[in-house]
């Protein structure tokens, strides 16, 4: 694979590894290169995004890297979550919102392996609504960041705590009442 293929490769790996981000390590592994070969590609990759007037760029934390939005426009990105009140939330985002606030803390894979599937853009989204926030790391291979909720949170759901949260149902147990009218109900349907 060239040079240019690469890049545009990376920058696929890192958008879909969001908050994850990658190590050079990992993006050596993809690419069958050199740990200091895949760090000369994230610098490449930063230049584009740095010199190009681009609104993201890669960022490094402890030899982790991944997209993230610059800085400076910061006010501009944060006028669409103005008002988290008026925001109307997706049912996905509240699903997520849910997960969260029952399993924290909890990680991205953790959150996808409830919903059975991809979960990062929503939880970019909760976290630019300050609804969700990193809240450490797992003390696992590759250190997965763990979420949390905010205070943003319990405001948006009117809770003065966590404890308010409504009992989670682990099963639910049938009688043969409900299951007789469940069968009733069933039938009529068929019947119809």
């Amino acid at each position: 694979m060239n040079r240019t293929k690469m890049l545009a490769a990376l920058e696929g790996l890192l958008y879909i590894t969001g908050d994850d981000g990658l190590t050079p390590d990992e993006i050596a592994y993809v690419f069958e290169i050199t740990p200091s070969e895949a760090v000369d590609l994230l610098e490449s990759l930063t230049d584009m995004y740095d010199n190009n007037l681009r609104g993201i760029t890669i960022l490094n934390t402890a030899n982790n890297y991944k997209i993230v939005t610059k800085k400076e426009y910061v006010e501009i990105y944060r006028k669409i979550y103005a008002n988290i009140n008026k925001t109307r939330l997706s049912n996905a985002s509240l699903e997520v919102l849910a997960i969260v606030g029952y399993k924290q803390p909890i990680t991205r894979a953790e959150i996808e392996d409830v919903r059975g599937i991809n979960s990062d853009n929503i939880i970019r989204k909760l976290m630019a609504m300050s609804l969700v926030k990193e809240v450490g790391r797992l003390d696992t291979p590759g250190r997965p960041i763990l979420y949390g909720t905010t205070k943003e949170y319990l405001d948006y759901f009117k809770l003065s705590s966590l404890e308010e949260l409504p009992e989670l149902l682990d099963h639910i147990e049938i009688d043969n009442e409900m299951e007789k009218d469940l069968f009733n109900n069933l039938t009529k349907l068929k019947i119809n």
